[in-house]
């Protein structure tokens, strides 16, 4: 009976490892989506960032423009 109990501590602290093991590799590779994801959205933000400073810029000078006439 002790040999089974050695046994069956053996296995599930090596269950245990495996376990580990797995869930970190899955963590880390939607760790990496997630950062991939916020890097895109930040791509994204300059982006749209750039075409509104563009905008305000034009409709800047158009009141320049309508000013000085």
């Amino acid at each position: 009976m002790e040999e089974f109990m050695i046994y069956l501590v053996l296995g599930l602290t090596i269950l245990n490892s495996f376990m580990l093991i797995y869930f970190f590799v899955v963590q880390t590779r939607k760790n990496n989506e997630i950062i991939k994801e916020l890097r895109n959205d930040q791509t994204n933000n300059q982006k749209s960032s750039d075409k509104n400073k563009a905008h305000i810029d034009d409709m800047l000078k158009m009141r320049e423009m309508y000013e000085s006439d």
